[in-house]
């Protein structure tokens, strides 16, 4: 099935269960697919506006509660089977992981938070909560408050746009790729930094 029948039968499911659709399909499938339609829905009065908001967020906080509680149950050995395994299918790897871990470290909270509105880090954010792991009513909170965010943005800006809503793809994609650019400029500029620090500590340590 190609991407575009893909996203027109979860976009029918929306329409045929209302509300439970939406937050039936954002268990799976990312707000930017789904929010700008149920946003665009909202224009036309078929749905309201705060009740697209509020399903999709229990929705998509459901989803990626599920990766968290996986991680933690399954370990970190087996997490990353699944992640080069069917994770592949995701565009995930294992390099974006081992980044996600490193940022976690310093940023935890933050990440948890603002990585909700990231589609390239949404996927993975879940993960090193439940590795480390983050405690669950913290977790669940900043998923809820990040996902709630995003979806108000995203059901807000097809709301806005109404019959012009498709539009939003095009400029989610600029949005897509520069925030993923920022982020890994970031994390480069993060890993020079400690590294610099750990080259002169050493020096510091050598005898003279």
């Amino acid at each position: 099935m190609s991407d575009e029948l893909t996203v027109g039968w979860w976009r029918s499911v929306v329409e045929a269960l209302g509300y439970r659709g939406v937050a039936l399909v954002m268990v799976v499938v990312a707000p930017e697919v789904i929010m700008p339609f149920a946003g665009f829905l909202a224009f036309t009065e078929v749905f309201t506006l705060s009740g697209v908001v509020l399903a999709g967020s229990i929705g998509a906080t459901l989803g990626s509660t599920l990766i968290y509680l996986v991680a933690r149950q399954v370990g970190e050995a087996q997490t990353r089977c699944l992640v080069s395994g069917p994770g592949r299918y995701l565009l995930l790897k294992g390099r974006d992981l081992d980044r996600v871990m490193a940022a976690f470290q310093q940023y935890g909270d933050w990440l948890v938070f603002l990585g909700r509105l990231v589609p390239s880090v949404r996927s993975l954010v879940s993960i090193p909560a439940g590795l480390l792991p983050m405690g669950f009513l913290r977790f669940l909170l900043l998923t809820a408050a990040g996902t709630a965010l995003w979806n108000a943005v995203l059901a807000l800006a097809g709301y806005w746009l109404g019959n012009q809503w498709a539009r939003l793809a095009e400029w989610l994609g600029v949005y897509s790729a520069a925030t993923v650019m920022v982020i890994a400029g970031l994390l480069l500029y993060l890993a020079q930094h400690r590294l610099r620090r750990l080259l002169r500590a050493g020096r510091g340590r050598r005898p003279g």
